[in-house]
């Protein structure tokens, strides 16, 4: 299999015009990569500023990293770790058994951490390719993104994190100077159940085939509507490739310079970067589903790869509902 190497390998992730690193482990091993931060007055000599403090990051000599105002809670992200793990063990969830993707922003102001968990809920939909629940949780130091928990689906096959159906269970929290694990442990035996009980949806989907004859032409249309309204023409053709043919695509569009009737005209050159693990042409909308996940997923900034998970079922509904 020619795994992609180029154009959506992710290795230029962005957050807001900032560089990203990865890191991996789990919930024990991946602490040694957090960094630590301190408040400090924002003054230069004995002048100070009366409202705003700065954060530092102490883990990195020191380097100022964002202002902030006085009644602002920092909350480290390690203190969100300690969190995390003090709520799994009293869920009794293994945590040595976890394996987390963190994202940090150059500075480590703003982190992206993935865990996956609940070993023993891991399953199949049809297509040999197991799903496994995945935490996500954001926190920043610079004020800029509160504190969240969501849950997700991860296709193990190909770092898809395929999409939470409920879009509406994301747990939100301004930054207090205190955290009460009954906060998480509450949230996720409330909506562990929930995400549970969308294999019965993911099953469905894998039944539901798409009709050569009849269902092609839908299919189409909603790639140049759906698809193409939301995400851009780019995606959507990525999109198309993938359901087509199991491929993901790298499309370049210019000006057509050979006329001058039509300002606006483009030249569009399309390239095959590749196939996606564990794509297939499509046979039924579970197919379909995968590669929304893919794109979605395989974009180099984290903000935008968030916003267009979110949108993968609505976008679903709109094709199950024109498929009838």
């Amino acid at each position: 299999m020619d795994i992609l190497t180029n154009t959506y390998n992710l290795d230029n992730l962005k957050w807001d015009s900032k560089s990203v690193n990865e890191y991996k482990g789990n919930l024990i091993e991946i602490v040694d990569s957090i960094p630590s931060f301190e408040r400090k007055p924002f003054k230069i000599g004995r002048s100070e500023n009366k409202n705003l403090d700065v954060v530092v990051n102490t883990s990195d000599g020191g380097i100022p990293i964002a202002t902030v105002s006085k009644s602002y809670s920092l909350v480290q992200h390690f203190d969100i770790l300690r969190f995390i793990s003090m709520a799994f063990e009293k869920l009794r969830y293994n945590i040595e058994e976890t394996e987390c993707d963190l994202y940090l922003t150059e500075y480590g102001e703003r982190m992206l951490l993935r865990i996956q968990f609940l070993r023993g809920h891991i399953f199949d939909p049809g297509d040999g390719h197991q799903l496994i629940p995945q935490l996500h949780v954001r926190n920043s130091v610079d004020g800029n993104d509160p504190l969240s928990f969501e849950l997700f689906w991860y296709r193990l096959i190909c770092k898809n994190g395929l999409m939470c159906l409920d879009t509406e269970s994301r747990l939100s929290k301004r930054h207090t100077k205190s955290l009460k694990t009954e906060l998480l442990t509450g949230y996720l035996s409330k909506n562990t159940s929930k995400i549970l009980s969308e294999k019965e949806t993911y099953a469905k989907w894998k039944q539901k085939e798409l009709n050569a004859d009849t269902d092609i032409e839908i299919l189409q249309n909603w790639i140049d509507t759906i698809v193409s309204n939301s995400w851009g023409h780019n995606c959507a053709e990525r999109v198309y490739s993938i359901i087509e043919t199991g491929q993901d695509v790298k499309v370049t569009r210019f000006k057509d310079k050979t006329t001058e009737e039509n300002e606006d005209s483009y030249i569009i050159r399309v390239s095959l970067e590749g196939d996606v693990p564990g794509a297939q042409p499509a046979e039924n909308i579970y197919d379909v589903a995968n590669a929304l996940s893919w794109v979605s997923s395989h974009q180099n900034s984290l903000p935008k790869q968030y916003k267009m998970m979110l949108q993968v079922p609505t976008m679903l509904k709109e094709l199950e509902s024109s498929l009838g």
